[in-house]
């Protein structure tokens, strides 16, 4: 029998911008430089953040006036590769990390809409994906130019599951089979039009569901780990979650358990968005990470458990006989 849980489902936010700069340089004055930082710090997963970014691919164009680029510069190639300023030229360009040093061979990008599109993109724990676009114009001088800023914004959204229990150590909840069944493989594209606008992210194109199957938690009824465990995954953004249920099983051993007691759970993964203005409700949105709690006891895996429980009586302190003592001068 399938058993519903209700789980609480909570958004942190994650759009403070890292003020730390890492200046990705060469030796000639006149190469093409970039000033690179994260925002929308991620934790938990893999993450790609302004400090740990050591690589990531680069496409570029320039041309005669802004919104016409023509002449390639960079193709999908690695920030590694150099390529020097020409005089008096409008450029567009577009950078992505996929994790740390991971090509997305079919990555494009429209210099003359400023879009970056990654086809058929399904999410890796181990890679963060994050995009970026930028213009810049090269001037009569190119001898001191300065280096482009590249923002990056996180593409993907994280989902975690918290389990918690109050049952004592010497019992064993796991928890198993823990997966829904969501969008898992789309078009996703971060497109900006200038570089005063905000990028916009879409995960609408192309997309096909799939199962996203987290880890088994084989004890979350141990005192060593506080009595909770949990695993998050990095997730397509998408709508609707409050269509989307999450199933596991709960498995339940110990004292006055006759073997193992195993029951099906399911809950809905709605989501309220509350006081975090730059989300919506039933939304993951990219660049935040949400977190659904539930706790599981014995109780709920095994409907016949009685509890033990306890009365308090406390002893009452009891006078003795009082004493007289005669103090003497300490010799």
């Amino acid at each position: 029998m399938k058993r519903s849980l209700f789980l609480l489902g909570m958004a942190a936010a994650a759009l403070s911008s890292c003020t730390n700069e890492d200046v990705v340089d060469v030796a000639q004055n006149r190469t093409i430089r970039f000033d690179t930082f994260v925002n929308n710090n991620t934790r938990a997963v893999t993450e790609v953040t302004t400090e740990n970014l050591s690589s990531y691919y680069l496409f570029g164009k320039y041309g005669d006036v802004t919104g016409n680029y023509s002449v390639l510069v960079f193709d999908n190639e690695p920030s590694s590769a150099i390529a020097y300023w020409t005089a008096n030229k409008y450029y567009a360009f577009g950078a992505y990390a996929n994790g740390n040093g991971n090509q997305i061979d079919n990555a494009t990008f429209d210099a003359n809409t400023g879009k970056l599109t990654f086809p058929g993109y399904t999410p890796d724990d181990e890679k963060d994906l994050v995009a970026a676009t930028a213009r810049a114009e090269a001037g009569a001088d190119v001898t001191n130019k300065d280096a482009v800023p590249l923002q990056f914004a996180h593409m993907l959204s994280q989902v975690k599951f918290t389990f918690k229990t109050k049952v004592a150590d010497s019992y064993t909840i796991k928890i198993s089979d823990l997966k829904f069944n969501a969008i898992n493989t789309a078009d996703g594209s971060y497109s900006k039009t200038t570089e005063s606008t905000t990028g916009t992210i879409d995960w609408t194109e192309n997309t096909s569901n799939g199962d996203y199957t987290y880890k088994v938690m084989f004890d979350i009824a141990n005192k060593d780990m506080d009595y909770t465990d949990s695993d998050v995954k990095l997730v397509i953004p998408q709508g609707n979650t409050d269509q989307i249920s999450v199933t596991f099983t709960a498995t339940l051993s110990g004292p006055g358990i006759d073997g193992e007691v195993n029951k099906e759970f399911t809950a809905n993964l709605g989501y309220e968005a509350g006081s975090i203005s730059d989300t919506e409700a039933n939304t993951w949105t990219p660049g935040y990470r949400y977190n659904y709690t539930a706790t599981i006891n014995a109780e709920d895996i095994k409907d016949d458990l009685k509890e033990i429980e306890f009365t308090t009586v406390v002893t009452r302190w009891e006078d003795a006989n009082d004493t007289t003592v005669n103090p003497s001068e300490k010799q």
